[in-house]
């Protein structure tokens, strides 16, 4: 097809007239204008390039909103008059005789056609410009569901991309990186933000952004009360300005002094997941764009999947939660603990940095177990929980392995340095319990480390729990006074 298909038959029709001009014009709904497409004339007066908005096109606006033709055999000469009724012509135009103009695809573009030859068009001239307007009208068609066609491809290529790694366990946030970008270039904006709020804060992050973002809006959180994007999280329906204002304080996304362009089209949108996680993904563009609203409602689609992933992905991670940690307690319990002393002991392998091992045992639990209520047994733990991370520094994992045995863990910290923190732990809960009459707990420590100890994962807790064994034997009262 060639690169303008209305051409060649306005040229036509043109030609078989001997018109002074026939034009084309194409409505576009969103803009509320009339664009020149398509055009055969002499006139001097008419630019390369038209653009009308709807109410200031003359004759034009009263064929596209009654949708019926005009036509005119007598058209005043006066040149200021021709130029309201046919704005089109730049500087007016004289001796204009007779005009038409026809509806195409009822009102979704017009053809015009004007004459110096004779007093209007009769009526054999009338019904070529009205079958003109019927094939214009099926061309116009066929390149609108062609442009429809190679929209829906190319958000095809989109979604098949996206879909093919959201299934392949790609990281979250390059999964978000990817997303914002694969959808900010199908909407021919120049920047895309991801963003997110957790639950209850008052700030909000960028989890998702195009390369050309600068790196300080990346690593750093910003008030959800402020800019567009906090517009966007505070309120339900999508936001969209078509051409940002400059002179306008509150035209920003992010914070006032942004590296960002201001002048172009801004459209943002907001979800929120079960879990109470909001998201908002805010498209920005250097010039002001026109909007594709297939486009619009595709990305509407992919970002509801996103928020679905997100809960799958949350809802996961509190499971996982839920499944690491401890009821009474709230620390590791022992697979977590474990887990991680083995995630440890490889990155240490392959770092050659060294960690140590602890385990800190409380005695006679058994007795104690004997004489106290099920829940004063679990207000114990939490309240041995609590003091043993007050009193290890920061850094030290600690994890439940039993009732009364804490696992304690040194990351890049030598088995003299965890010793020298382990003897500190020595008189720990060596107290008369509140309540429980003739018991003491005591604790019993012992430790282990990479490399100084063991060089496998198999001969690390073998060793720590015989030691512990051994300091049991070691102890320096009687565990019942």
């Amino acid at each position: 097809m060639d690169s303008n298909p209305y051409q060649p038959l306005v040229n036509l029709l043109s030609n078989v007239l001997e018109a002074y001009t026939t034009a084309f014009f194409i409505f576009d709904e969103k803009s509320r204008r009339l664009h020149l497409v398509a055009i055969q004339s002499l006139s001097k007066f008419i630019p390369p390039q038209v653009s009308l908005p709807l109410e200031g096109s003359g004759i034009l606006s009263q064929v596209q909103k009654v949708g019926q033709t005009i036509h005119l055999d007598k058209l005043h000469e006066a040149t200021s008059s021709i130029s309201l009724t046919l704005p089109f012509y730049r500087e007016g135009e004289s001796h204009i005789k007779g005009l038409y103009a026809a509806p195409v695809a009822g009102g979704a573009g017009i053809l015009y056609v004007d004459t110096k030859y004779g007093w209007g068009f009769s009526d054999k001239q009338q019904k070529w410009i009205r079958e003109f307007a019927d094939l214009l009208g099926g061309v116009l068609a066929t390149c609108q569901a062609e442009g429809r066609n190679e929209n829906y491809a190319r958000v095809f290529e989109v979604v098949h991309r996206l879909d093919d790694i959201a299934f392949k366990g790609r990281e979250l946030d390059n999964y978000c990186g990817l997303f914002t970008t694969e959808w900010a270039g199908l909407l021919d904006m120049d920047y895309g933000f991801l963003v997110l709020k957790e639950p209850g804060a008052k700030n909000y992050r960028v989890i998702g952004a195009t390369t050309n973002t600068p790196r300080g809006l990346v690593t750093q959180g910003f008030s959800a009360t402020q800019g567009l994007i906090g517009w966007v999280l505070q309120n339900p329906k999508n936001l969209l300005i078509m051409r940002l204002n400059p002179a306008t304080t509150d035209h920003y996304l992010f914070s006032r002094g942004e590296n960002l362009p201001h002048q172009g089209t801004v459209w943002g949108m907001r979800g929120q997941t079960s879990l109470g996680y909001e998201l908002a993904i805010v498209f920005l563009s250097r010039q002001p764009v026109e909007w594709n609203t297939d486009s619009e409602r595709a990305v509407a689609h992919a970002f509801h999947f996103l928020l679905l992933l997100l809960e799958q992905f949350y809802c996961k991670e509190e499971n996982e939660a839920l499944q690491s940690y401890d009821i009474s307690t709230g620390l590791f319990n022992a697979p977590a603990f474990e887990s991680r002393v083995e995630g440890i002991f490889h990155a240490s392998m392959k770092s050659n940095a060294p960690f140590s091992l602890g385990l800190i045992q409380f005695e006679p639990w058994q007795i104690l177990t004997a004489k106290a209520q099920p829940q004063r047994i679990r207000q114990l733990q939490r309240e041995l929980a609590a003091s043993l991370c007050e009193a290890l520094p920061p850094g030290v994992l600690v994890g439940q392995m039993s009732q009364n045995r804490f696992g304690l863990l040194f990351a890049e910290t030598s088995v003299h340095e965890a010793d020298s923190q382990l003897s500190e732990l020595a008189g720990y809960g060596k107290i008369a319990l509140k309540g429980i009459k003739g018991v003491k707990l005591h604790p019993y420590i012992s430790s282990a480390g990479f490399p100084q100890d063991v060089a496998k994962m198999e001969e690390l807790w073998p060793l720590v729990s015989r030691r512990l064994f051994a300091a049991f034997g070691l102890r320096p009262e009687k565990a019942v006074s």
